[in-house]
């Protein structure tokens, strides 16, 4: 059951990619001449972006894995210096059948945040993690230990962008500007009203073969050897169509849409759909680290003996007690 928190995180990234991709890429192929300038210009100006309000929602559904689920999110948060700076708060509302056991499904909400400051350093907070129809799928006490605190991923010994917790989650835009083209443009649905202002509506498509051309760059530049075969096979299915708003007077991106039909993870096969929206461009408030983050240790959540890694899986007094000692001792961070 713990493996899931980190598939939710998955999902939220999923927004994520896209939105990336969309912020930095070159302009499409097989689009108008107008798409074209329009996509390009919307590239230009995001590459000068400093900050940005981001709004989103989505509903996401996992199936053929060893924990079914189903459910939504929600995020709001801040983007800062073109993204390589992320605040965001995460709501979760998801049904799950431990085991694949459908007669036995749990409902599981949860809110936190979520902190990257400059690519290197991630912090997490969980303000609330709650079941129904009993609390077995976490350990109760645990979950205590870590509600309500921030804490702070350590950084890997080595010092390279990309192997540091944030550098994971943030692509280096150097990278993002020089791939071809990902998403393209499959219909121009001409000018619309959005919040009041002109923009221009498109509707998109990503390509799987580039795609897996800019995922294996995103490797090479983290001096990780990409896993071309592995890659291939994850996005083989890929099935992903959207809609994209850009603004008519500023080419900010204001708004986009995806529909997932069909996407193979290590989970199962996943599908869905979510929207971001994006708002106070170069007035956003800024990103700043927590200043009471407390150095976290995941073996210390997620490290469990196998047998206790499952639903219903518990803590001997005295491993609680060695848990709550090493949080509750913890010292802030320095940053």
């Amino acid at each position: 059951m713990r493996r899931f928190v980190p598939f939710l995180l998955a999902v939220v990234l999923l927004g994520g990619i896209p939105l990336s991709l969309f912020l930095h890429e070159s302009s499409p192929a097989g689009s108008s001449q107008q798409a074209n300038e329009v996509m390009a210009l919307a590239a230009r100006k995001s590459r000068a972006l400093q900050s940005a309000r981001l709004t989103g929602d989505g509903r996401f559904r996992l199936e053929g894995g060893a924990l079914p689920a189903s459910g939504t999110v929600e995020l709001n948060g801040v983007l800062q210096d073109a993204g390589d700076s992320v605040e965001m708060s995460v709501t979760v509302d998801a049904l799950l059948s431990p085991g694949g056991n459908q007669s036995q499904t749990f409902r599981l909400q949860g809110a936190g945040e979520m902190l990257v400051a400059s690519k290197k350093e991630l912090f997490f907070r969980i303000q609330s993690l709650s079941t129904e129809p009993d609390d077995s799928l976490f350990q109760p006490e645990l979950v205590q230990l870590l509600t309500g605190r921030w804490w702070a991923l350590p950084a890997p010994d080595s010092a390279q962008e990309g192997t540091v917790p944030g550098g994971t989650m943030t692509p280096s835009p150097g990278v993002l500007r020089a791939q071809a083209q990902v998403v393209r443009v499959t219909e121009d649905r001409g000018t619309v009203t959005l919040d009041g202002a002109p923009a221009y509506h498109y509707a998109v498509a990503i390509d799987p073969d580039k795609l897996l051309a800019y995922l294996a760059e995103v490797a090479s530049a983290r001096n990780e050897t990409p896993d071309r075969a592995g890659l291939s096979a994850a996005i083989a299915g890929l099935q992903a169509t959207g809609e994209m708003w850009i603004d008519a007077q500023t080419y900010s991106l204001r708004q986009v849409s995806w529909e997932i039909a069909k996407l193979q993870t290590d989970q199962g096969v996943l599908s869905g759909s979510f929207t971001v929206r994006l708002s106070e461009f170069d007035r956003a408030p800024p990103v700043a680290p927590p200043a009471d983050a407390q150095p976290f240790s995941p073996a210390s959540f997620f490290g469990l003996q196998s047998a206790q890694n499952v639903p219903g899986g518990t803590l001997t007094p005295e491993q609680l007690e060695q848990y709550r000692s090493l949080m509750e001792g913890a010292s802030p961070a320095s940053y």
